[in-house]
């Protein structure tokens, strides 16, 4: 991967953390998906993406909501890039 692919997906990154922050709710999964499908992304860079940002602490994700919730460990990252 090149410096220039690192840096989109973790621009990518932060604009997710920082959406889901923007409400108490939570981002639903179906709207990222969408803004990222609009973009060229597929189902599958959807799925690896989200569950790239939850492994590492950064989302959390509830289920039966189908939501994401920014973590203090996402928004101290996402100040970072």
């Amino acid at each position: 991967m090149t410096k220039q692919q690192i840096l989109a997906l973790q621009l990518i990154g932060k604009g997710i953390i920082e959406s889901a922050n923007l409400s108490s709710t939570g981002a639903p999964g179906g709207v990222i998906y969408s803004a990222l499908m609009g973009q060229g992304a597929t189902f599958n860079q959807f799925e690896q993406i989200m569950s790239t940002l939850v492994r590492h602490g950064f989302l959390s994700h509830d289920v039966d909501a189908s939501t994401y919730h920014a973590t203090e460990a996402g928004l101290q990252w996402a100040n970072k890039v």
